[in-house]
């Protein structure tokens, strides 16, 4: 299966709208929804990759940043390498993991740099109910036991988010480096350490940026967001959303 997926466009005029409209054969108000949003989203798919293609050229043509892309390109991705610490170089920034493994990423060598955010429930749990001594009871019989049963406490949802950063560079959509805000050892700040990792976090962003001035920063992600397709969790959703970003910045 291959999709056509677009970078809605902002504003979204009523000529474009007709245009696109009458190429996918949608009604006016499906392609509106469609076009909605801030993220690239999968508009179309097909049985192949010919008529995917095809059809990207005509949004293309029509004024609308569209691509193709198959559905293995955007589900079954290799992991990135993993980072725990970071120190720049020469003209380039040494990223470590936890085993001491390395990996090089030159000043400009780094093509797209996404900040996203990961939310999760924990969803609540109510603890067993338990028999209990009901002593006036008890008292009134006349000393034969009575219980009562008693309802377990229940506790509630709890909602997480942590933020991460994936880098890429020009020739693969797979990252080169991934941090995660909890997964760091923010050591390597040194006097500029601070109190919180998510304060940390934000620090990192911040050299990340000194450190790669060419790089396409993109942060949509710290938001709400929601990807075409069908996914088995938060980040496999997540991931597809990544692969749409890069793919609209290589081939938009």
């Amino acid at each position: 299966m291959a999709h056509v997926a677009v970078a809605p466009p902002k504003p979204l005029s009523a000529d474009l709208l007709t245009r696109v409209a009458a190429l996918l054969g949608k009604e006016i108000v499906d392609t509106r929804l469609l076009l909605a949003g801030e993220m690239p989203r999968i508009i179309a798919s097909y049985p192949d990759a010919d008529a995917a293609n095809a059809m990207a050229r005509s949004l293309r043509d029509a004024g609308l940043a569209a691509f193709a892309c198959g559905d293995a390109e955007l589900r079954n991705r290799v992991a990135g390498f993993r980072a725990h610490s970071a120190r720049p170089g020469e003209r380039e920034v040494i990223f470590s993991d936890r085993q001491g493994a390395e990996v090089r990423v030159k000043a400009d060598d780094a093509f797209l740099i996404i900040r996203g955010r990961i939310k999760s429930i924990t969803p609540g749990k109510t603890s067993p109910a338990k028999m209990k001594l009901n002593v006036p009871a008890t008292v009134l019989t006349g000393g034969i036991p009575v219980v009562r049963r008693v309802t377990g406490k229940s506790a509630p949802e709890s909602f997480q988010a942590e933020d991460f950063v994936k880098i890429y560079d020009s020739r693969s959509s797979d990252p080169r480096v991934e941090i995660v805000q909890d997964h760091v050892d923010y050591s390597f700040l040194g006097p500029g350490l601070a109190p919180s990792a998510l304060a940390n976090f934000n620090i990192l962003v911040a050299k990340l940026r000194e450190w790669f001035p060419l790089a396409i920063f993109d942060e949509r992600l710290t938001g709400h967001f929601k990807t075409d397709g069908p996914a088995a969790g938060a980040w496999d959703a997540l991931e597809v959303q990544c692969q749409l970003i890069y793919l609209s910045h290589a081939r938009g």
